[in-house]
Parts: C-alpha cells; structure tokens; sequence
C-alpha cells in the first residue's frame, strides 16, 4: 500500500496532473522551486513513480479501475445502452 500523500503534496500532485511545471507550481503556491523539487521527489517516492509521466499514467490507470468498477456495479452504464 502506498503511503498517504501529505495535503501540500495532493496540492502540488494536482498541479502536476494538470500539466504545470515547477515554476508555475511555485508562484502559485508563493515558495521558492527547489521547494516544489523537493515535494515532487516526495510525491514520486510514495506513489513508486521516476517521472511525471509516469505519475500521468498512474492516475490514469487508477482512473481507468474506477469506470471499470462503476460500470460492473451498473452505477455507469455504456453511452450506447438505453
């Protein structure tokens, strides 16, 4: 099981889903870079990740598990059912 990501690291992970770079992350959040570098390591060792493409298709995976499971308990139903 991996562990737990902090509140600034769920933050910071967003961000990084959304595509932003480090710079961008760090004026948002008004810290320096080197704090956004820091997090980022954090983020990719508690999710078993080497990079943010990686982390990218993690998520969609994860994403990919819970139509799967929507749609196996009926919850979501294909587009093309009526």
């Amino acid at each position: 099981m991996q562990e737990k990501l902090t509140t600034r690291e769920e933050e910071i992970y967003n961000y990084l889903l959304q595509g932003m770079n480090y710079y961008d992350i760090a004026d948002a959040l008004c810290v320096e870079r080197t704090t956004i570098s820091t997090h980022v390591m954090n983020i990719f060792l508690k999710k078993m990740v080497n990079s943010r493409y990686e982390l990218m298709a993690q998520r969609i995976k994860e994403l990919e598990n819970v139509i799967e499971e929507l749609r196996r308990t009926n919850v979501l139903r294909e587009s093309n059912q009526s």
